[in-house]
């Protein structure tokens, strides 16, 4: 979800960068550049959390995909029931994959999904 950035948020954004690449204490980058070091600290902290929501929800969109080896074309006789196989998907949907399946097919519809998830 893209936010809004004002004009003051993009120059304390550029401030703190350039404080944390300084080396220097806040107090004494804040003396050196005549601004309030408990202004600078503020957005810093604001700047921060800031950060760490957009890091947690972009992560919380991703989708997550395991490796799959398919051995055999053959499902093993122990899942023969109504489902063979089911795939939850990170968002919840489930595919059931019946005895028998054409795994060449479901190999298609996985690929389709993770196209459409990317």
């Amino acid at each position: 979800m893209a936010t809004r950035t004002t004009k003051a948020e993009r120059r304390w954004r550029r401030i703190v960068e350039k404080w944390r690449r300084s080396g220097l204490s806040a107090r004494a980058f804040a003396k050196r550049h005549r601004i309030s070091a408990v202004t600078m600290y503020g957005w810093s902290s604001r700047l921060s959390r800031q950060d760490a929501a957009q890091d947690s929800e972009c992560a919380a969109e991703a989708p997550t995909f395991l490796p799959v080896e398919i051995i055999d074309d053959v499902l093993p006789a122990a899942a023969a029931g109504p489902t063979a196989l089911e795939v939850v998907l990170p968002r919840g949907e489930v595919i059931r994959v019946p005895p028998g399946a054409d795994l060449s097919q479901l190999g298609r519809v996985v690929a389709a999904l993770r196209g459409a998830l990317e």
